[in-house]
């Protein structure tokens, strides 16, 4: 486990010395840190890891508060408009809540992934996999069914976001 820690360390000091070596760029140029005290609040009000929130919004939107998918999915958390709608009822928001609005995305992304722990008993890979690729996928993975190539794509810029955000940003 030592090993561990001080090669994640040497690692993260090589990178923070290429950036600065490299004219300055930091690694939070690559994992911003927009909308800090909205995303605090809204993790700290579902009792949410601030790291994790910061994580699934850079995985989702790379904090682009008008991002929409293909899918339709939208906003910073990238919630599908229903989904969006149940957790802005759930929460008691005004029916006319912008899913593009940043305190509004944040709390329903917060509330939703906060649910999805739940069903999945405390287990966030579980409830991650099944943000990105829905509940009943996800029962299907844990089942022993593939996960797809996209959620394990997801699953691992998580883990490398979380990582970043926990140390630096």
């Amino acid at each position: 486990m030592q090993k561990r820690a001080v090669r994640i360390i040497l690692i993260a000091v090589t990178i923070v010395c290429a950036a600065v070596v490299a004219g300055g760029v930091t690694l939070c140029a690559v994992f911003p840190n927009k909308y800090v005290t909205s995303v605090n609040a809204a993790a700290d009000e579902f009792g949410l890891d601030r790291s994790l929130v910061k994580s699934v919004v850079w995985a989702e939107s790379r904090f682009d508060r008008k991002a929409k998918s293909a899918k339709g999915a939208a906003g910073l958390m990238q919630l599908m408009p229903e989904t969006f709608a149940e957790c802005a009822t759930a929460l008691g928001m005004d029916s006319g809540s912008d899913m593009y609005g940043v305190e509004s995305s944040l709390r329903c992304g917060c509330y939703y992934l906060s649910v999805l722990i739940d069903k999945f008993d405390g287990n966030i890979t579980a409830a991650l996999m099944a943000y990105n690729a829905g509940e009943a996928n996800a029962r299907k993975f844990l089942d022993g069914e593939k996960v797809f190539a996209e959620t394990q794509k997801y699953l691992h810029n998580i883990a490398r976001a979380q990582k970043i955000y926990g140390l630096f940003c």
